[in-house]
């Protein structure tokens, strides 16, 4: 998941917060290869919940600031991210950091943070150049 240039969408601010999740998701999935994942399963997760709400306000301030047209739909896409880091969240509290868990998170993060940028945060760029 290592950052590349590919995945800038050319806002600096928001570029540097999605590079430091590409880094975070990195330091697990190298955990995972040395079979420390379950150690490094829960420190991901609480970062992952803090990193979401302020990112993601961050997002939604500069979509208000500029009268991003599809506020809405981004803002809806946001929410139900942190509903999944919240539901999985508590399934690890109950389960605990087992070795499915962990590739369950793995998957969710490292996916949705790959499509979202290429999909959804690219949009903005055409607004925010305006």
């Amino acid at each position: 998941m290592m950052w590349k240039d590919s995945l800038s969408i050319g806002i600096p601010e928001i570029d540097k917060q999605h590079k430091e999740l590409c880094d975070r998701i990195d330091a697990l999935f190298e955990a995972c290869s040395k079979g420390k994942g379950r150690n490094e399963i829960t420190n991901t997760m609480d970062f992952l919940e803090s990193y979401t709400i302020k990112h993601f306000s961050d997002e939604e301030k500069l979509q208000l600031k500029i009268k991003y047209p599809n506020y809405t739909q981004h803002k809806a896409i946001h929410d139900n991210f942190l509903k999944q880091v919240s539901e999985l969240k508590e399934e690890l509290n109950k389960t605990g950091p087992t070795i499915a868990m962990v590739g369950k998170i793995n998957q969710l993060i490292a996916m949705w943070l790959v499509n979202h940028i290429k999909a959804v945060d690219t949009e903005l760029v055409k607004y925010v150049n305006q």
